[in-house]
């Protein structure tokens, strides 16, 4: 009932296809039957190894006297408590958002599992309160189960991303499922809006590079540890970005702030850039605008105190008046019949700008120096920041543009731009980045591929300005820190310089007419099996037919 109301509430609030319905039946039921609850002895089988790991407990000498009123273990415990212990364990409530997202991946929707997560934690999906919805057609208890429908159907806890996305790959693997990787084309295109990015201009390639390619981390995995698929698709995005818009290090974002000047680029790579339909300095500017955007982003009953009280009174703490009917329940009452009416409630918001204006906040959250590792001096990242510490931070001008151009605020503006650079690097610093200067006396604009170093026992991750704020708003958008974004890119970058390498030996070999002939030259000789194993040289053989063992995974021998 729970999995139908959940694809139920997909379909008919987020658009999800239909197919979804009919593939939650055969999925739930053929791993309900593999789970072995409806096996003949589970129910004593549970019984008896909730006696073997007693730890030592005493055995209750008086448990015949329960007998006439409920089955229990030689140890006193209830013997239903022992089934809802070990049916919790095999088929967790959690199971129920699993099997919504298998269902959607196997149906090709682009739901993601930070989807379902944020969808079930608002509510949108009936999770945390659907017990009650349950109760309704199952009524509280009943003489074959004397277990509450709280006790059995109320969470806990909201699976995480993560967990959930590890979770629906592990249901598959047991049931036989095979499973299709991601809708790819459907999390690009929706990722791509959410950059505000022009999917004329991106999308394109990104497919083209997704096919060519073809990554592993497109498939769901049932390892924990492992980065998300969605990581992958965003990572094929941000490499496709910085192709299109050559995004290497060139100083592009220190130069629309006039840290570097035109003079110190090669004429050559100027020529290059110029050239390029793509304005990598207009991309820049909207990204970091983009990163504060979405870094702002709440949930919905995170935007008031009144929406905030009652999603928990409906969703996080539903259940509460009928469970507990003493007087802490009455004193939580009066405490929610203090708080205004709706429309009492307008009165007590804050009229200020400030709680309108989510800027002020991040970029005072942006030069926050209260970091322990910043302030311990341990990170090797922000030894500029430290140089600067004692100096005077305004952030109440977030912007360059509101700052005068009259020769009395010049020194005020020169000193917002480095407030700017300042800012970038202690961001890079408090997630381990290393600030790198723009290159100088480029002579090739090809595509750079960033590394790791080790340094104190941690790798350290150096990065460019226009590199990182396009990284940092690609990880915020798909909800995993920068470290790990860039891990991904990394990773996929490696795939690329490999395939391009097979590639490049491939084309190296004799044409296959060429080595069709040699090998019927060779077939005239004496045939193989007349030599002894000791007597046959394999590697001069397979130098002759012009084929190299370093490439059996490409050549078939």
């Amino acid at each position: 009932m729970m999995i139908t109301y959940q694809c139920d509430a997909l379909v008919e609030k987020f658009n999800v296809t239909p197919f979804i319905i009919g593939l939650l039946g055969p999925i739930f039921l053929r791993f309900v039957s593999l789970s072995g609850v409806f096996d003949d002895g589970w129910a004593d089988k549970a019984i008896e190894d909730s006696e073997l790991q007693s730890n030592g407990e005493v055995r209750n000498r008086e448990v015949k006297r329960y007998k006439a009123e409920e089955p229990r273990n030689l140890y006193g415990k209830r013997a239903v408590t022992i089934w809802l212990s070990q049916l919790k364990r095999v088929l967790p409530v959690s199971t129920s958002l699993a099997i919504s997202f298998l269902a959607c991946h196997k149906a090709g929707s682009p739901v993601l599992p930070t989807d379902i997560v944020r969808w079930a934690r608002e509510g949108k999906i009936p999770y945390l309160s659907c017990f009650l919805k349950i109760r309704k057609h199952m009524g509280e208890r009943s003489a074959a189960c004397p277990v509450s429908a709280s006790a059995m159907f109320r969470p806990i806890q909201i699976l995480s991303a993560q967990g959930l996305e590890a979770r629906a790959a592990s249901i598959a693997d047991i049931i036989g499922l095979p499973l299709p990787p991601v809708n790819f084309y459907g999390i690009a295109s929706n990722y791509l809006k959410r950059l505000s990015i022009p999917e004329d201009n991106v999308l394109e390639l990104v497919c083209l590079i997704k096919n060519w390619s073809m990554p592993s981390g497109l498939y769901l995995s049932t390892n924990k540890l492992r980065l998300p698929t969605r990581v992958y698709v965003m990572s094929i995005i941000l490499v496709a970005i910085r192709m299109l818009y050559n995004i290497n290090g060139f100083g592009v974002w220190e130069r629309s702030l006039g840290f570097v000047e035109a003079s110190e680029v090669d004429t050559e790579f100027s020529d290059v850039t110029k050239e390029t339909e793509f304005d990598s300095e207009e991309l820049l500017k909207n990204l970091e605008m983009k990163y504060y955007e979405v870094a702002a982003e709440t949930f919905e009953y995170e935007k008031g105190l009144l929406s905030y009280l009652l999603h928990g009174k409906d969703e996080f703490f539903a259940g509460l008046e009928e469970a507990s009917a003493d007087d802490r329940y009455r004193t939580v009452y009066n405490l929610w019949n203090s708080y205004p009416k709706d429309e009492d409630f307008e009165r007590f918001q804050t009229p200020s700008k400030r709680g309108r204006d989510w800027e002020d906040d991040l970029s005072l959250n942006q030069l926050s120096l209260n970091d322990d590792k910043l302030r311990d001096g341990n990170n090797p990242c922000s030894s500029y920041s430290r140089e600067r510490e004692t100096e005077s931070m305004d952030c109440d001008e977030p912007s360059l543009e509101c700052v005068s151009s009259s020769p009395h605020n010049h020194n005020h503006k020169e000193k917002s731009k480095e407030r700017v650079i300042r800012r970038l690097i202690t961001d890079m610093g408090e997630n381990w980045f290393c600030y790198i200067p723009p290159r100088e006396k480029v002579k090739r604009g090809d595509y750079l591929q960033y590394g790791r170093k080790k340094d104190g026992g941690g790798l350290i991750y150096a990065a460019h300005a226009d590199y990182y704020i396009l990284l940092r708003v690609c990880a915020k958008v798909a909800e995993i820190d920068a470290r790990n974004m860039h891990r991904a890119v990394l990773s996929f970058e490696r795939r690329l310089a490999w395939i391009e390498k097979k590639i490049d030996h491939v084309l190296q070999l004799a044409p296959l007419s060429i080595r069709n002939r040699d090998t019927k030259t060779h077939l005239d000789e004496p045939s193989l099996e007349s030599k002894s194993f000791s007597d046959l040289d394999v590697s001069s053989y397979c130098k002759d037919i012009h084929i190299d063992l370093a490439s059996r995974d490409t050549v078939s021998v």
